[in-house]
């Protein structure tokens, strides 16, 4: 059990990430490659990033509802980084349950045989509902998720509650939506992080949280941003 009063960060080590082309994905992928302590990202992804960058490692892969097809990507890791999503008002509800909960019982399932011990960090959302109440589809089924995620044997486990999400890519990249709330986030920055701010909170839990697990809401990510 981590020691609270130990204030010596956790090095990331070699990292599993998933998801690294979408908006949250990518923050989290450039934050990795600029961290010391990352020694490898291991990105499975069924586009490549982009990225030319010695610590990254990219592999094509669609087979995330395969957990034996995961595992011989997970040998020596030591974080991993689920970023992998969906908007809900793009694909079917299947499909949306199928990427969000199906898809990360097979990774946690490969975590538990080959990489126990790893720091698992789910990207989730506000208002997520474990208790399955709520009106909203979308957040029963990201409560679903949590749910998988802290029911499994994994040593550590967080999930990341971000508010509204501001994209720190270009102007290209932002949804309709971006043009009415990334101002307003920008006068009223409680109400959510960019994808840089959650990015760089996604990798302070693991590396100085001492907790086992932890579920952070909007304000909890606001506040490792310092």
């Amino acid at each position: 059990m981590p020691n609270p009063s130990d204030k010596t960060p956790r090095p990331l080590g070699r990292v599993l990430l998933t998801g690294a082309t979408g908006m949250v994905g990518s923050s989290v992928l450039s934050a990795l490659l600029n961290e010391d302590s990352t020694q490898e990202v291991v990105s499975l992804g069924r586009r490549p990033s982009g990225r030319d960058h010695a610590k990254l490692s990219e592999t094509k892969f669609s087979s995330f509802g395969d957990a034996q097809a995961i595992e011989t990507h997970l040998n020596g890791i030591d974080t991993v980084f689920n970023c992998l999503a969906t908007y809900s008002s793009r694909v079917s509800r299947a499909e949306y349950e199928e990427i969000t909960v199906e898809w990360l019982r097979a990774l946690l399932s490969a975590c538990e045989k080959v990489s126990p011990n790893a720091t698992f960090c789910l990207f989730s959302a506000q208002g997520a509902r474990p208790d399955g109440g709520g009106m909203s589809f979308a957040l029963k089924i990201k409560g679903e998720a949590e749910s998988a995620l802290f029911a499994s044997a994994l040593e550590r486990k967080f999930a990341f509650r971000p508010g509204y999400i501001a994209p720190s890519g270009p102007r290209s990249s932002w949804k309709p939506a971006d043009y009415v709330f990334k101002p307003l986030q920008r006068l009223m920055p409680k109400i959510g992080v960019t994808s840089d701010e959650l990015a760089r909170a996604m990798l302070e839990s693991p590396m100085r949280d001492p907790r086992e697990s932890a579920v952070l809401e909007n304000g909890e990510i606001r506040e490792l941003l310092g």
